[in-house]
């Protein structure tokens, strides 16, 4: 038997009082797919962070290639091999994608940085392994599936043979998916290997050869995938069976709360992708649109949220004209915004539980008087959302950073729902998050739906938008089509509409 590539050694890591790792072992063999599984909260992005020196463990070490790896340092890692892609990318989003490659690594052409020779490696590996990706685009006119193969190709160039993917899927289109799942093959098949952490258990059973399983910080399943199902994987992630999700009650929706007509916006980079979508949504029901990144989905989101101003059309909340309003006023007018980005958006990460709760609340009465915060009602404030989003934390001061996606996720839910909104826009809200935690985001929007709100429910994930929609649409090319009752939708049509819109993008880009 070959000697492993990596073993990870009675790893135990604490935030305080808060264990994340417990004395876990992990072995990884060459040329072997590793699918990390676990809830939110159970320990795999702390041990992952521990494997790439980006966290000191408390206890235990870290062999590789037969030597122990120097712990604390990320640096060591990539010497030896070893690279992680992040859920956040972190690339310099001004340079272009050879720019970003030349960061820390370049071919050498006498005293200078070889700009031409990089880029051909590049191109080279772009095409050896499926990544297709133009070297001199500007990294922020890329779509978030492009930056991702720009984080891959940096890990290859850079001679990686451990890859570390932190929910790699979460942001990609049924293609990409199938392009990513493609080339994780055949990294493998070169003798590499890979630790794949994900919620998708039909990508695990598809790619891995090996499945562990953490829960409350501990290893409780170690087995090959062989003879695996989803069922018993889901069953060993969360120690119990999840319970059947509760029936649908039929929709009744009511008069027109939001209509859309004309609406058009452009990204940062100002190339319009919002093209004069229209459709509208009422009170008590849901519109679940699917959209592939780079189709509008985002700048829909911002348009609507007045985070940014569109450049034609109209929104009309009630039959009132909100076109012109900012963030401030369409929160003021009920509209709820939950974003993709809960790290970078939804929450302040230095801030406490109870200041990220308080953040629509804080200059209203009773929470502040005369200039002065009222901690005590802010404290109790917090107490209840936490109790009822059953937001997991020693007390309301820790700092969101410190949260699980899932806790995270549930923050942000806590302070804009409790609000009692008439119009919520979902945006991507499951990204990254376990079953529990995605039933749970899912059962919130569910139930102030049943309330009279109107909601919004933009997302990649096709299964998702057909369970969570009254009525389904599709967001191609800047425009909402397809929009039809959910009885009427299936999975085959809404995945063929999205790839087909996505290649027709590509030509028009090429």
């Amino acid at each position: 038997m070959s000697q492993a590539l990596l073993e990870m050694r009675g790893i135990s890591k604490s935030y305080g009082s808060v264990r994340a790792n417990r004395g876990i072992n992990l072995t990884v063999m060459p040329g072997q797919i590793v699918g990390l599984l676990g809830e939110n909260g159970s320990g795999k992005s702390t041990l992952m962070k521990v494997l790439f020196g980006m966290v000191r463990p408390d206890e235990g070490g870290i062999v590789y290639e037969g030597r122990e790896l120097e712990a604390g340092s990320p640096r060591a890692a990539l010497q030896k091999g070893i690279a992680m892609i992040h859920q956040h990318f972190t690339l310099v989003e001004a340079m272009t994608v050879t720019e970003n490659l030349m960061l820390g690594w370049s071919e050498r052409g006498g005293a200078w940085l070889d700009h031409a020779g990089t880029a051909a490696r590049v191109r080279e590996a772009a095409t050896r392994y499926g990544l297709e990706i133009d070297p001199d685009a500007r990294v922020e006119a890329l779509a978030l599936g492009e930056k991702q193969r720009v984080e891959i190709l940096k890990a290859i160039l850079r001679g990686a043979h451990l890859l570390i993917l932190d929910e790699p899927t979460s942001i990609l289109s049924p293609p990409e998916i199938a392009l990513l799942l493609a080339f994780l093959k055949r990294f493998r098949a070169e003798g590499h290997s890979v630790v794949f952490i994900t919620h998708k258990l039909g990508e695990v059973l598809e790619v891995a050869d090996q499945v562990v399983v953490l829960r409350d910080g501990q290893v409780v399943g170690d087995a090959p995938t062989a003879g695996a199902t989803r069922e018993s994987l889901a069953r060993m992630m969360v120690g119990r069976e999840l319970a059947p999700t509760a029936p649908r009650s039929t929709s009744n929706p009511g008069a027109v709360r939001l209509q859309i007509e004309g609406l058009s916006a452009s990204d940062a980079s100002g190339v319009e992708r919002l093209r004069g979508a229209s459709f509208t949504l009422r009170a008590g029901e849901v519109l679940a649109l699917a959209g592939i990144d780079g189709n509008g989905q985002a700048e829909l989101a911002d348009a609507l949220a007045g985070i940014i101003a569109p450049s034609h059309g109209r929104i009309l909340l009630d039959g009132v004209d909100v076109t012109r309003g900012n963030a401030r006023s369409r929160l003021a007018a009920g509209i709820a915004y939950i974003p993709a980005d809960r790290a970078g958006t939804s929450l302040v990460q230095g801030m406490s539980i109870e200041d990220n709760l308080a953040l629509r609340d804080i200059s209203s009465t009773p929470f502040s008087t005369a200039g002065r915060i009222a901690r005590g009602a802010l404290r109790k404030l917090a107490l209840q959302r936490m109790h009822d989003f059953d937001i997991r934390a020693a007390s309301p001061n820790v700092p969101a950073r410190t949260l699980s996606g899932g806790n995270q996720q549930k923050v942000a839910l806590a302070r804009e729902l409790s609000r009692g909104p008439r119009v919520v826009i979902a945006f991507q809200p499951t990204w990254g998050l376990d079953p529990g935690a995605t039933r749970f985001v899912v059962e919130s929007l569910l139930k102030l739906r049943e309330q009279g709100a109107a909601v919004l429910y933009i997302s990649s994930e096709l299964e998702e938008v057909l369970q969570v929609g009254d009525r389904i649409g599709v967001l191609s090319e800047g425009r909402v089509v397809d929009v039809v009752d959910r009885a009427d939708a299936d999975l085959e049509s809404i995945g063929l509409a999205l790839a087909g819109a996505r290649k027709e993008q590509e030509k028009e880009l090429a």
